[in-house]
């Protein structure tokens, strides 16, 4: 196997722009979860940000099947320019690459959606710790 055939799915549009949003979706994550302090500018920043996280990580499915649409529309159209006995190969390695897609973006979404419970969780805490210092 050539190093081209190794990486066919780097070509693909979709997959740089799964990599793109989850590598913005986790930073954003990560910062909000692990390493800010929790305080008032924490739970407005959470706050703010939790809508558009949940959004970005309904993106990536939704790309993953994009990228899986795509791929099977080159596949179809690979098949009606080749006219050789090669079909089962074109057929395979194009549903291969399409179905790539969707697995990442399966996977890229799975650990944002428990991190975004671990923050919705927090900021829950928070309040509740908010609420009873007013309290006492």
């Amino acid at each position: 196997m050539d190093l081209s055939s190794e990486y066919y799915w780097l070509k693909s549009i979709v997959v740089w722009a799964i990599f793109l949003m989850a590598f913005i979706t986790y930073a954003i994550l990560l910062n909000l979860c692990f390493f800010l302090k929790m305080d008032k500018a924490w739970y407005e920043k959470s706050s703010f940000w939790y809508g558009p996280l949940k959004d970005m990580l309904s993106s990536l499915p939704l790309l993953g099947l994009l990228g899986t649409i795509t791929g099977l529309l080159d596949t179809f159209f690979r098949m009606s320019v080749e006219k050789s006995f090669a079909i089962q190969e074109i057929i395979s390695g194009g549903i291969a690459e399409a179905l790539f897609t969707t697995e990442l973006g399966l996977v890229t979404v799975i650990p944002g959606l428990l991190m975004l419970n671990y923050l919705q969780r927090k900021k829950t805490k928070w309040e509740i710790k908010l609420a009873n210092e007013i309290v006492n």
